[in-house]
């Protein structure tokens, strides 16, 4: 759009050219009337002067004769020239009887008013030209005629160069616009049409000046932007393929780590569970025996009272532990379920953070029961929510794993705590362990993807990455990671209480 100050390059030209076409117009106009009037002096004098060269050539007779009458007809018969005003014919001393000066008309004049025309009278006698007088004509000035001349010549000069200069501004205007404006219109259409359409189209315009020159610029340029833009999108295209590859690659492993962390939870839970399924097993086999002998007994007709009341009581103690350790291994596998259903899946649904964090936790036990490790619990069991457990049972399990990956390397013992309160409708939860801490480098990276200290020693580098997502994108929460070098770590992340499920 154009601005408001715009103006159009025509009249902008216009507005400079025409000042210089009328300078110039005038300048000649000055010029050639000047001339005319010099060449209309010029003439007018020279017309002056023959005709005193005239009458001196008349009087020559006449003065040699001394025929006074004729000379004076001759010179009265000049003043009827209506320019003529003044004569006068001084005779030559020495040559003719003297006689005095001979003056008709008005003489009295001021110079500046009149021309003076003089021309010698010769008399060609046998022996020779003979000097005899001067004759003087006073003409008036021909300023009044010459201007008179000049003003009706000035007036068709005026006409001409009125239609000179309207021609010229025509012409002039007509050569810029077609020399200058077309080639600029085509840029700017090529340039509109790229705005409107986003499709470059070249100038067809070719001329051996600067805007030919600047013209081929700009096509060069278009073609340029065009193979450059291409070559972008292709790397756009690349970059984006490349994009999706990656965040193949890592939702892969994150699945694999998903997966890996899940092994580890069977493996746990069976060693847990195998306990009280073995103690189950020693007691039905000999209960079994038992029941063996009873019908041995029974067959011979040896049975009494006392053998079958001992056979009633070690079968009820037998069928109580047997009892009592399906129960155990019943709630181990159904804390086990529930873990691996949460953390296999993004179920919404109301819970006590307590019991998540304690199933959590006791899939641990198979590593803490026997060792100087410790988990210590202190979550109110109060605190309902409305949101999705398994992602925060992943992120406990993940920070309780990297304590004992890192935060205890080279060391049997430690301590994991695990605290959580409510603060105006979130939740705070923090895990902190007593472990040597993280430096400020591996700090500052803690959340990027692939970061890991233990790179070909078995760590992936997504178990804080997944941490991250897991709070920002599916608990709409924040987290942070505070440590120091010795001083322990602390993984603290703050979510709303009641989260809304998404659609």
């Amino acid at each position: 759009m154009p601005s408001p100050f715009y103006q159009p390059l025509t009249r902008a030209f216009l507005l400079r050219i025409i000042p210089v076409l009328f300078l110039v117009t005038l300048a000649v106009m000055i010029t050639f009337s000047w001339n005319e009037f010099r060449q209309e002096k010029a003439l007018a004098q020279s017309f002056g002067q023959q005709r005193a060269d005239n009458l001196a050539r008349l009087l020559a007779e006449p003065v040699w004769q001394l025929s006074h009458s004729v000379t004076e007809n001759i010179l009265r018969s000049s003043l009827d020239e209506a320019d003529i005003h003044c004569v006068e014919l001084i005779h030559s001393s020495g040559v003719v009887v003297q006689n005095p000066p001979v003056s008709l008309g008005s003489c009295e004049h001021t110079a500046d008013r009149y021309f003076l025309f003089r021309s010698p009278v010769i008399y060609p006698s046998p022996q020779g030209e003979r000097y005899i007088a001067t004759v003087t004509l006073h003409q008036f000035a021909p300023g009044q005629s010459l201007g008179a001349n000049m003003l009706g010549n000035a007036k068709v000069l005026l006409v001409l160069l009125v239609l000179l200069f309207t021609s010229l501004v025509v012409a002039t205007t007509l050569i810029f616009r077609w020399t200058i404006l077309r080639p600029l219109h085509q840029v700017s259409e090529s340039l509109r049409q790229y705005q409107s359409s986003g499709q470059r189209v070249p100038v067809d315009w070719s001329s051996n000046d600067e805007l030919g020159l600047l013209i081929d610029e700009y096509n060069r340029t278009i073609a340029l932007q065009v193979r450059t833009e291409q070559a972008l999108s292709e790397a756009k295209n690349e970059a984006e393929q490349a994009l999706a590859n990656l965040k193949e690659a890592q939702n892969l492993l994150i699945q694999s780590e998903k997966l890996a962390a899940l092994g580890s939870l069977v493996a746990g839970i069976a060693h847990e569970i195998n306990t009280p399924i073995g103690n189950s097993m020693t007691v039905l086999t000999a209960l079994t025996l038992k029941q063996q002998e009873m019908a041995a007994a029974i067959a011979a007709g040896r049975l009494k009272r006392s053998t079958l009341d001992g056979f009633m009581a070690e079968l009820q103690e037998g069928l109580q532990i047997a009892e009592s350790s399906l129960a155990m291994a019943i709630r181990q596998i159904g804390s086990f379920k529930q873990v691996a259903v949460d953390q296999t899946s993004m179920q919404h649904r109301r819970f006590d953070l307590k019991e998540v964090i304690d199933e959590v936790v006791y899939t641990f036990r198979p590593r803490t029961k026997k060792s100087s490790y410790h988990i210590e619990v202190a979550v109110p069991p109060d605190i309902i929510m409305t949101s999705y457990p398994g992602p925060i049972g992943q992120i406990i399990v993940n920070a309780i794993s990297n304590a004992f990956v890192h935060g205890f390397e080279g060391r049997d013992s430690g301590c994991i705590r695990i605290s959580a309160r409510q603060e105006n409708g979130r939740v705070a939860i923090s895990v902190t362990d007593d472990g040597q801490g993280m430096e400020t480098e591996a700090l500052n990276k803690a959340f990027d993807p692939f970061y890991t200290t233990k790179m070909g020693q078995g760590g992936s580098g997504l178990g804080l990455h997944i941490v991250f997502n897991l709070v920002k994108n599916v608990l709409k929460g924040s987290v942070v990671v505070e440590s120091g070098s010795k001083a322990g770590t602390t993984l603290r992340f703050t979510i709303p209480q009641h989260l809304q499920q998404e659609s």
